[in-house]
């Protein structure tokens, strides 16, 4: 007998299968791009599969419970140099910012998002899975709390503005997380959200591409199911934004082997790849600036909503 997939968002909503992976490509994966033995997540399945929300479109891998744990996350930031770092993301999210605001940040991770909010005379705190980094020298003007966001309750308080970089990508129950987001939010306080662009997958064609898979993410995010599923639970948007693409990324595309997803939907990246073989490099640099900075969208986005009555 099949298992019934529940949907994350909605238990209600229906799904649709998508695709399966093979669990052996993914171990491969992990070990051979950052030496990381991931096996132990994937005893006795051959597949992870991926289903989609029909609903708001919203993908996300099966089965749960592949989900990285403290242990998979001290290891893979052991071996990848500045797994925590400063983002594009950040310094959107600090327009939003005011003097003397209580901002909480899931995922704090280095911290780097908290200083330059103490700067700005916000009182930050913020929730960290990693409990090095957590346990860092206290001399700083802001508070981390090394819990994850479900164990994390504030009584009474309430803040004026949430923030998660990168993080809801990890995140299996998405019901639960706007729910509880809810909660921890003034009346209509901010909630400021980036995840990875999937298109439907990271970088377009490398499906495979292995920070984007289990137990690494758990969700498949575009800019327009985040949308529609903050306005499920009552959160109106305010802004959605995209990193513009970089030259590095772009050429990471154009690397790519051949793909049989090079359909009309894509055929612009196979343009230019056919393109850049026959102009010079100074000519190619030019075209493909107006073509990243025009005509794609970047590898994340940043959304901000704003939490209705």
């Amino acid at each position: 007998m099949e298992s019934i997939v529940i949907n994350p968002v909605n238990k209600d909503y229906p799904v649709k299968f998508i695709e399966k992976i093979a669990t052996n490509q993914v171990i491969s994966k992990y070990r051979d791009d950052f030496n990381v033995d991931i096996s132990s997540y994937f005893e006795g399945l051959d597949f992870v599969e991926i289903y989609e929300c029909i609903k708001t479109k919203y993908r996300f891998f099966y089965p749960f419970y592949i989900i990285g744990d403290e242990f998979f996350y001290k290891d893979l930031s052991s071996k990848k140099i500045n797994y925590y770092h400063e983002r594009w993301e950040h310094k959107i999210a600090l327009n939003y910012a005011t003097e003397g605001e209580n901002w909480l940040e899931i995922g704090s991770g280095n911290s780097s998002f908290l200083k330059e909010l103490s700067k700005m005379g916000v009182v930050a705190t913020g929730l960290e899975f990693n409990r090095e980094e957590a346990a860092k020298p206290d001399d700083r003007k802001f508070q981390v709390i090394n819990t994850d966001f479900f164990s994390f309750s504030s009584e009474d308080f309430k803040y004026d503005t949430i923030a998660l970089f990168q993080v809801l990508e990890h995140i299996q129950d998405i019901s639960l997380f706007f729910k509880h987001t809810r909660k921890l939010l003034k009346d209509e306080g901010k909630l400021i959200i980036s995840v990875p662009n999937n298109n439907p997958y990271l970088y377009v064609f490398e499906k495979l591409h292995t920070l984007n898979l289990p137990p690494h993410h758990m969700g498949l995010w575009t800019g327009d199911s985040l949308a529609k599923v903050g306005d499920l639970f009552g959160f109106k948007m305010l802004h959605l934004r995209f990193e513009p693409l970089s030259q590095y990324e772009l050429n990471y595309i154009l690397n790519l082997p051949d793909s049989d997803k090079w359909s009309i939907r894509y055929f612009k990246f196979y343009l230019l790849k056919k393109v850049r073989k026959i102009l010079p490099n100074t000519v190619f640099n030019i075209i493909s600036y107006w073509y990243r900075s025009s005509l794609v969208k970047g590898r994340n986005l940043i959304i901000i909503f704003q939490k209705n009555d």
